[in-house]
């Protein structure tokens, strides 16, 4: 089971404004592209294949929260890394605590996403919240409290 992962990235041209400084919408990008790494680490992925698994097993993550504060800026070229924490797993809803760090190892960006487990109802189209499968909740642990409360560089 994982609780913790990292992920490195390089600050794009097209990250940034008109000073160099990445724009603070791109922080959530880079807080989903960890999260989806995080599941292709795990053998599964933000969005299954319906030649894989069949419709009836079928489940979707529309984000239900999405916060983030600010601490300190990237620049154009900046490497960094995104380090996703398993903050809370219940029966329907995942959160993540996400930190971004610079490469010095200064905290630039801390936020959470809450995500949902759906499954869209056959007859009406829409989604509904459903409990995480067992294929998914057996991989998937909390983190320790150590590294939930601490936005200390390893």
């Amino acid at each position: 089971m994982s609780c913790r992962f990292t992920y490195n990235d390089r600050v794009q041209f097209s990250d940034t404004d008109m000073a160099g400084i990445v724009h603070f919408s791109n922080f959530y990008r880079y807080m989903e592209r960890a999260e989806h790494a995080f599941f292709r680490s795990l053998g599964l992925s933000i969005w299954e294949d319906p030649a894989l698994i069949p419709d009836a097993e079928r489940v979707g993550w529309p984000r239900v929260n999405a916060t983030c504060d600010f601490r300190a800026p990237l620049h154009f070229q900046d490497e960094f890394e995104v380090e996703l924490l398993v903050e809370e797993v219940r029966a329907k809803t995942i959160r993540w605590l996400i930190r971004i760090w610079r490469a010095d190892g200064e905290l630039s960006a801390e936020g959470h996403m809450i995500i949902a487990c759906v499954q869209r109802d056959p007859e009406t189209g829409k989604m509904r919240a459903v409990h995480i499968p067992e294929r998914i909740h057996s991989k998937i642990s909390t983190a320790p409290p150590e590294l939930l409360r601490k936005p200390v560089k390893n």
